[in-house]
């Protein structure tokens, strides 16, 4: 309502409210709405998981370039009832409220992360522009597992570490082959709780010849939350952002660009994959020893993290991805599920059960299961599952951005 007020004024027209607009009502409402024949322009204020939906639904962008930063808006025009464009119009590229919108040149830098993770080693290059804008042009990554042993040693052995170099030395290569302006190498929680992890980040900056900067948890949970809040919107409301990883889960609560409090945990899916599940399917005893280590882990931290309990939540991670990608339409038909869909506690403990009930074997022959990932899925059901119990969350945002793209908006655009 106040969004809309000033524009309401200016023009003599009152404000409606329209429950099929709330963020938590079935987003099939809104096309009911568009469909009620209004005369002229309608104006329509909303949450930006609802305007992802209809965007989505209408097909007229790709589901990649829906971009709802606060302030936007989305131009949708056509013949009659039929829409048939949609233009998007960034906070900083508008005119005064007299003028047409203005759409200014943009300066584009094309730039590459390469994401050093405990599981696995992610290139993205991409077009980045200064509104914001992350336009993927490259994507490729390598299964490295390069935290698999610091549960038993502590440390990142020899072979591995050479490994390592060698799968970041291969996706480097791709750097040059797309004349990137910036590049840009970070390691995160193995590296960084290994005995011997600034060697390691040595080595590997030595084979990439360019130094690798080491995320501290706290740095690499506010680099991801930003990331969420520029692609969600997600406004001046409390929200918690997680990212979970191999090695660590990572857990903000901040208030638009503002960050309250930022935690990092050991809580990491192949961490607790490999130091408790010993046996295929999972069994009853290792299910509880997890959902007991992840209450232990996140019990120290509730305090600080008071003031994002029972917020709206959004998860981040390849882990998570995948999950929600198994609940495909079937979310889709139950929860308000957007191209980035929200997965409820009631859904996620649902497939929780179904994965732990499952061999590896039998997971390989579900749709929509990434052999890499196949061995991870029950671990991080059961892993969410119990962190949104212990937080009081009634279920995860799911969002395609994370650290990667935190780290670009960080180069690119002003704190």
């Amino acid at each position: 309502m106040q969004t809309v007020e000033p524009l309401a004024a200016a023009i003599g027209l009152e404000t409606e409210i329209d429950e099929r607009l709330a963020i938590d009502a079935d987003p099939i409402g809104i096309l009911e709405l568009l469909a009620t024949g209004v005369e002229g322009s309608l104006v329509i204020c909303t949450h930006a998981r609802i305007v992802r939906y209809l965007l989505k639904t209408l097909g007229l962008v790709d589901a990649g370039a829906i971009r709802c930063r606060k302030g936007a808006y989305w131009v949708l025009e056509g013949p009659d009832d039929a829409l048939t464009s949609a233009m998007y119009v960034d906070p900083g590229k508008v005119g005064r409220l007299d003028h047409s919108p203005r759409i200014e040149a943009e300066t584009v830098t094309r730039a590459a992360v390469l994401d050093m993770g405990s599981n696995s080693f992610h290139l993205m290059i991409a077009d980045v522009t200064d509104s914001g804008d992350i336009r993927p042009v490259h994507r490729e990554k390598r299964m490295v597992r390069m935290g698999a042993e610091l549960r038993r040693s502590g440390v990142i052995p020899e072979a591995l570490c050479e490994r390592s170099c060698e799968a970041a030395v291969e996706l480097a290569a791709a750097v040059r082959e797309h004349g990137v302006d910036r590049f840009f190498p970070v390691a995160t929680a193995a590296v960084r709780v290994a005995g011997n992890g600034r060697a390691v980040a040595k080595r590997l900056g030595k084979a990439l010849e360019q130094p690798v900067r080491v995320l501290s948890g706290e740095e690499e949970g506010r680099t991801v939350f930003r990331a969420l809040q520029w692609r969600l919107g997600l406004g001046a409301a409390p929200a918690m952002g997680l990212d979970l990883g191999g090695g660590s889960l990572e857990i903000v609560v901040g208030r638009g660009a503002e960050v309250d409090a930022a935690v990092t945990t050991q809580l990491g899916v192949v961490a607790l994959e490999q130091s408790i599940v010993e046996s295929d399917p999972m069994t009853e005893q290792q299910e509880k020893k997890l959902r007991e280590v992840v209450a232990a882990e996140l019990a120290p931290h509730l305090g600080l993290l008071a003031g994002g309990l029972g917020c709206e939540a959004v998860v981040t991670g390849g882990t998570a991805r995948a999950l929600a990608k198994l609940l495909g339409e079937g979310v889709a038909k139950r929860e308000p599920c957007a191209p980035l869909p929200f997965v409820s506690r009631r859904v996620l403990r649902r497939l929780c059960r179904s994965l732990v009930e499952t061999t590896h074997e039998e997971r390989m022959h579900i749709e929509g299961v990434r052999p890499a990932r196949a061995d991870l899925l029950p671990t991080g059901a059961v892993l969410l599952d119990e962190a949104a119990a212990q937080l009081d969350l009634r279920g995860y945002q799911i969002c395609d951005w994370g650290l990667r793209e935190g780290v670009l908006l960080d180069a690119v655009l002003p704190a």
